[in-house]
């Protein structure tokens, strides 16, 4: 399965599928139970509190258990809207899939309907297809073009995120045919716009210079290769509908298109880089350059390119680069005692001598 591309839009979306399935999002389950998600909300969020309350949630509600206003209460009714919802985004609606990625709404079904059979036909579906499994498809170029029309034509979304989760076949298809930026490409195809505006955006010159320097202080990539058939490029289908051209956006935005046209992104950046060094540290990682050149050569050549020294880099990410180069001498470690640590030092070595001579 392909590497998820996140979002805040998909975040959102996860968290409250989650809900809906009865888990409590509270930071421990979630590191638990989904990692990435709850890595996802705290880097496009800033923290995870935020992406809860971007969500709709309150995060005291979240934190204190039980949560009632968190855990849905199903009748007929919701259980059938909620069935005919997850129809309209394409969802698989067998019982194996339900059981296995919403029991809570599947445990609703049977206790209020008595299975999913009669639910399905209770919101006007026709459960012979839905129980039927989907045949080993066939992917060409073709087929995945044809496929994306069929899916609008029907009321189901060909957005990236959506059907990303529910149907992964269709979308490493795109990506199989088209390269990395198949999904945007097969949609250019299918006589769609390859980009994907936000739908609860409503842009204009100022929100598109304001989002436009956001990215840019993130430390995302600006240039229109680096943007294509990532989450972030819904910036350019904005800043092409507001100015004309991606060009002028930047340029209205105070910075230098030439600059950010000229310049090839990799991976890193300059918040990659600080955000991998400290992670390290954490983990009690040594970072002196002779360690790291010899462990993290990729690392290493980042942080040389965006801060041109590893020293310097070390000292972005708030660390004492000084402190893991100290090479300690017994002498110096010796020194560094204060007196009552070498004072104890010196009773244990006694004591343990006495204990050696007491065992001859």
């Amino acid at each position: 399965m392909p590497r998820k591309n996140w979002n805040k839009e998909i975040v959102i979306s996860a968290i409250l599928e989650l809900c809906r399935g009865g888990v409590n999002p509270n930071p421990s389950t979630m590191l638990k139970k989904d990692p990435a998600l709850y890595s996802a909300g705290c880097r496009l969020f800033g923290a995870w509190r935020n992406a809860l309350t971007a969500a709709g949630l309150q995060y005291k509600e979240v934190m204190h258990k039980p949560q009632p206003s968190i855990r849905k209460k199903w009748n007929r009714a919701s259980i059938i809207e909620e069935i005919r919802g997850l129809n309209q985004l394409g969802a698989p609606l067998n019982s194996n899939h339900l059981q296995k990625n919403n029991r809570l709404l599947y445990q609703a079904v049977v206790r209020h309907f008595g299975g999913l059979a009669q639910v399905v036909a209770a919101a006007g579906l026709d459960y012979s297809r839905i129980r039927k499994r989907n045949p080993m498809r066939s992917w060409t170029k073709n087929a995945v073009v044809a496929e994306i029309i069929r899916r609008n034509e029907e009321g189901l979304s060909i957005r990236r995120g959506i059907v990303y989760s529910h149907d992964p076949g269709l979308y490493s298809a795109a990506r199989r045919f088209f390269g990395t930026n198949g999904w945007a490409k097969a949609r250019s195809l299918a006589g769609f716009d390859p980009n994907e505006p936000r739908p609860d955006q409503i842009w204009d010159e100022k929100t598109v210079v304001a989002e436009i320097l956001k990215l840019y202080a993130d430390g995302v990539p600006l240039n229109v290769g680096a943007l294509q058939g990532t989450s972030y490029s819904y910036i350019l289908g904005a800043a092409r509908t507001v100015f004309g051209s991606w060009a002028k956006a930047v340029r209205a935005s105070g910075l230098s298109y030439a600059r950010i046209r000229k310049k090839r992104y990799g991976w890193w950046t300059k918040p990659r880089v600080v955000m991998c060094i400290r992670n390290l540290e954490k983990r009690g990682v040594r970072l002196s350059l002779q360690s790291i050149r010899t462990t993290h050569v990729a690392l290493m050549s980042a942080a040389l390119a965006e801060f041109g020294s590893w020293a310097e880099a070390v000292e972005a990410a708030g660390i004492s680069y000084r402190k893991h180069c100290r090479v300690w001498s017994t002498k110096a470690w010796l020194r560094s005692l204060r007196d009552s640590e070498y004072a104890a030092l010196i009773e244990n070595a006694k004591g343990h001598a006495k204990r050696r001579r007491a065992k001859k």
